[in-house]
């Protein structure tokens, strides 16, 4: 597979290299660089947000509250035939590198749901630059 910035894939079923029981996750390719590749993953309905924040779509940054999140709404667009069903949160801190060897050796199916708007990838990446909880090289890379 040819992993692009800006990807939005669905690997089923995903093997973290963790070893955290494999299951189906939603990744955003960030960056490609070299033989790594720099994903967001989506804990999809995985609500951190403290309760008194209003969620809506973009970018909720509260560095004194150490929170970091993109949010994708229920239905909004975010590829062009793709919208989670669901409100879905990127977080800065599951921001992570992984090789082409390791994913290209998972037992997955993987599917690629097309490549995000433009617009809300470049909103994204800004907003996952603010964490204070991202890794210092990936915030860089971004």
């Amino acid at each position: 597979m040819n992993y692009t910035e800006g990807q939005l894939l669905s690997f089923t079923p995903f093997f973290f290299k963790s070893g955290a029981a494999p299951k189906k996750k939603y990744f955003i390719v960030l960056k490609h660089i070299e033989e790594q590749i720099l994903m967001a993953s989506l804990p999809t309905s995985k609500d951190r947000i403290p309760s008194d924040v209003a969620i809506q779509s973009g970018c909720i940054n509260l560095p004194e509250r150490a929170v970091n999140a993109f949010v994708f709404m229920p239905k909004e667009s975010v590829t062009e035939h793709f919208a989670f069903p669901l409100p879905t949160f990127v977080y800065g801190e599951q921001v992570d590198e992984y090789s082409l060897r390791h994913l290209e050796n998972m037992d997955s199916s993987v599917e690629n749901l097309g490549t995000i708007h433009n617009d809300l990838f470049s909103r994204l990446k800004a907003c996952l630059k603010q964490s204070v909880l991202i890794k210092r090289k990936y915030s860089k890379l971004l």
